[in-house]
């Protein structure tokens, strides 16, 4: 989804306009249904329809990735996948860039370049932070699949059982805060909290600040549940809100639990911890004239309406070595039983499915998300049926137009598909 809302501070609907990750089974999808998925975006009048999927037993891994495993790529794909990186930092005269390859759950390859702020020497690595925006809705709607598959939760409990207050919440579920029907308005469209977070980028947010719109209330619903679509982020604010409710414990700790520690990606966070403030890109802005704007608010980091815990839309800071591992992981059905990845990659009214878009490439399909906010954009995007993920991210985020990450993302995924050793490993 494009909105193209602008301010000060914010670009075009940076966390609205993520598009997706993947999905933990093997989508099988012909030609025919390729040619109807466009890149990025969704249109909110294609019937709902599920992505055809198949057992991941019934996957093949990508060519040569038991040769490339460990990042140990060929020389050859090393080298253009390198060369792509820098290519695409030098054009788009970013800070910094960092991709990564991930195959059959393993890091084939991994770059950074660039630096962490303009005029530091501190270099970017494969470690390096970046606020995911929207691409963290894929993570949010896989715990909240896992806390679906403990029987603590499911997609028929209605809203009003933690938030009955707010409007038509005995008839909106948790499937449609998953995908996208259930009606309620975009927080970030509110006049105040817009004001709010343009004027005071330390301000301490909290859910309920935002559910009510500082007061002012968010408006009325935009349609009944469930009778139709529109990219909310509030849905995403209130799936973080529930996952803390049933837990009794903070986002960040539930997020530990069921997928950082899993998966071993130690840094990954919605905290801005002064360990992690040590790995964060700081974020800037290309304006209109081609100048560059720093979003780094001296003494104090990132906006707290970027990155912070109350913010599950997109609050979430990782490199993209643990953005493709997360994806990998879910596409290869290490994270989420089949049952549980089907329903997440079920594209349906919008091209929506839990956390996840469709888009076809360079002659494959695959599942992710991008997202841009403040400073920052990021996406990842897997093709199933080679369980290949590629991620990337960048401290530069363009005020003019879509995001540079698409860019990045298929100059990096053309010279994969190019290079990848012809025979499988």
């Amino acid at each position: 989804m494009l909105e193209l809302k602008i301010s000060a501070w914010r670009l075009p609907h940076a966390r609205a306009l993520a598009s997706l990750a993947v999905v933990a089974v093997v989508a099988v999808v012909v030609t025919a249904v390729l040619g109807l998925l466009a890149p990025g975006g969704h249109n909110s009048a294609r019937s709902s329809a599920p992505v055809p999927v198949a057992s991941s037993a019934h996957s093949t891994c990508a060519p040569g990735s038991s040769a490339a495993a460990a990042g140990n790529a060929p020389p050859a794909l090393r080298h253009a996948l390198e060369t792509a990186l820098q290519a695409q930092r030098t054009t788009l005269h970013a800070p910094a860039v960092t991709a990564a390859v991930v195959v059959c759950g393993h890091v084939v390859w991994s770059g950074a370049t660039g630096v962490l702020a303009l005029g530091s020497p501190r270099p970017a690595t494969q470690h390096s932070l970046f606020v995911l925006n929207s691409s963290a809705k894929t993570f949010v709607a896989a715990m909240v699949l896992l806390e679906i598959q403990d029987h603590h939760l499911s997609l028929s409990t209605p809203l009003s059982q933690f938030y009955p207050w707010l409007p038509n919440a005995r008839q909106i579920t948790v499937r449609m805060l998953l995908n996208m029907t259930s009606g309620l308005r975009d927080y970030l469209y509110n006049p105040r909290i817009e004001a709010l977070m343009n004027s005071d980028p330390r301000h301490h947010w909290t859910v309920n600040q935002i559910l009510t719109g500082l007061g002012s209330g968010l408006g009325p619903p935009r349609f009944l549940p469930g009778r139709g679509f529109e990219y909310s982020d509030t849905n995403y604010i209130l799936l973080g809100a529930i996952l803390q409710r049933i837990t009794h414990r903070p986002v960040q700790s539930v997020f530990q639990q069921l997928i950082a520690r899993p998966l071993g990606i130690p840094t990954a966070t919605f905290v801005p911890s002064p360990a992690a403030k040590a790995l964060i890109a700081h974020p800037y802005i290309r304006n209109r004239d081609g100048s560059l704007s720093s979003k780094w608010i001296p003494g104090f980091g990132v906006s707290t309406a970027v990155w912070g815990p109350v913010f599950t839309d997109g609050g979430l800071a990782a490199s993209s070595v643990d953005v493709a591992r997360f994806a990998n992981a879910l596409l290869g059905g290490r994270l989420l039983n089949a049952t549980s990845v089907s329903e997440m990659s079920h594209i349906g009214a919008g091209d929506y499915g839990f956390g996840l878009r469709a888009r076809s490439f360079d002659g494959h399909y695959w599942l992710g998300h991008r997202g841009y906010f403040g400073g920052f954009e990021a996406e990842d995007w897997t093709d199933p049926s080679r369980q290949v993920s590629i991620a990337v991210g960048t401290n530069l985020q363009d005020s003019t137009g879509g995001p540079d990450s698409t860019q990045i993302w298929e100059a990096i995924t053309r010279a994969y598909d190019e290079h990848a050793p012809a025979t499988a490993g």
